[in-house]
């Protein structure tokens, strides 16, 4: 399923109880707010794993890391766990330099 709310485009695929979200474009306004409705359709499944994969963003605030860390929160709620791939390394010092590095689970670059 692909979603485009404002700047950013959004890409969702289920490989079973796992899911697989491609963002591409800017985590803004209507971006995090569409984010976070899928986020919230999947917490009824638990258990899986919901990957984010961020290769596709050329822009995130605050807020948009604000919202990955609000999904990783309420994914755990429910037993499932969020990941962060394909970081580039100016998310990577952006997530150092807010101290989210060691919060939000981050893959090696191009690892899923």
């Amino acid at each position: 399923m692909r979603v485009d709310a404002g700047a950013l485009s959004m890409s969702v695929q289920r490989f079973g109880e796992d899911v697989r979200i491609e963002l591409a474009g800017q985590l803004d306004t209507a971006g995090r707010l569409r984010f976070r409705e899928q986020i919230g359709e999947l917490l009824g499944r638990g258990g899986g794993t919901v990957t984010v994969d961020v290769a596709g963003l050329n822009a995130i605030d605050i807020p948009g890391l604000a919202a990955l860390l609000r999904a990783d929160l309420l994914l755990r709620r429910v037993h499932s766990e969020l990941r962060i791939s394909s970081a580039t390394p100016a998310m990577r010092a952006l997530l150092h330099d807010t101290g989210l590095d060691g919060r939000l689970r981050v893959g090696e670059p191009g690892r899923h």
